[in-house]
């Protein structure tokens, strides 16, 4: 009996309190000038206020890294872009520096093909190099473009590059003037001498005989208008050695020649002599030349004296 009155007591006492407290609300609201849904708006506000900046100290931050990996995206495809002109542009240089190039060789072709005009002359490609078996180059002109045996090459910068040798109806072997047995009538300065091949070597070696004065490294050395195979004036190559004339009166040097048959793609056929049969079977050593015996004589360790 006493449990159940004190719980009769309880329920009126917190309805009782919460009238009051309704009231009470209600008179502090009246006493602001404020209306409820205002009082119920600041209160969600305040409450809420702390979520907001909560949120957005993680949300922002998120939001800051998508716009960063959208501009990374973009910075990608710009680079790729830039990277695709990039490497066009540098095709076109390419393409560029080989039509240059190509200009340069047929300007180098026209000036030799219009110099000297007395002298015919037939390009042609090389389609074989030298190898350990055979040092010739085989080029793709024959007897049907006027090519005959003994008539001499150049490169397309007027180098000597050796003579005919073989022919057929549409090849030629030409045999370099740094390899076989036979020697160059040449000038150097104004002392007429013979460049003679070396043995498993890219160089000639220079004999001068008589020799009057030295010569040295750098000296220009050119066909000689002694020569029988090689019009005069060609460039053949450079002394890379100083020499002085011997108590005998001759001198011995090296010669590197301006062209390497390794390098060459084209080269010209001059149709000299006029009587090439002629060239051939001509004794390559005169009596009736003085300085052409004197030659002979020095190049005792080749099978023949200069243009032989």
């Amino acid at each position: 009996m006493l449990s159940r009155q004190a719980g009769d007591r309880t329920v009126p006492t917190l309805v009782t309190l919460l009238v009051i407290g309704v009231l009470l609300m209600t008179f502090d609201v009246r006493s602001d000038g404020r209306g409820v849904t205002s009082v119920l708006r600041n209160g969600t506000q305040t409450i809420v206020a702390p979520l907001q900046k909560g949120a957005a100290f993680v949300v922002n931050p998120v939001l800051d890294l998508v716009d960063s990996l959208a501009n990374v995206a973009t910075l990608r495809e710009t680079n790729l872009a830039l990277q695709q002109e990039v490497a066009e542009l540098e095709a076109e240089i390419i393409a560029l520096d080989d039509d240059m190039a190509r200009l340069e060789f047929y300007e180098q072709l026209y000036d030799l093909e219009t110099t000297g005009t007395d002298i015919g002359r037939t390009v042609a490609e090389i389609i074989g190099r030298p190898d350990p078996l055979d040092s010739a180059l085989i080029i793709d002109k024959g007897t049907n473009e006027g090519i005959a045996v003994g008539q001499p090459v150049l490169d397309t910068n007027g180098y000597v590059v050796g003579s005919v040798q073989q022919v057929t109806g549409g090849t030629a072997r030409v045999v370099p003037i740094t390899v076989g047995s036979d020697g160059v009538a040449v000038t150097v300065g104004e002392q007429l001498g013979v460049v003679l091949p070396q043995i498993n070597d890219n160089i000639l070696r220079l004999e001068v005989n008589p020799a009057r004065n030295p010569v040295l490294a750098g000296d220009k050395v050119v066909t000689s208008s002694q020569s029988v195979r090689f019009p005069a004036g060609y460039p053949v190559g450079q002394v890379t050695l100083d020499a002085a004339p011997t108590g005998a009166g001759s001198l011995s040097s090296l010669v590197e020649p301006y062209m390497n048959p390794d390098n060459i793609r084209v080269v010209v056929v001059l149709a000299w002599p006029p009587d090439p049969v002629a060239a051939v079977t001509e004794p390559t050593t005169t009596t009736t030349s003085t300085t052409s015996t004197t030659i002979g004589g020095s190049t005792t360790s080749s099978t023949g004296s200069g243009d032989g």
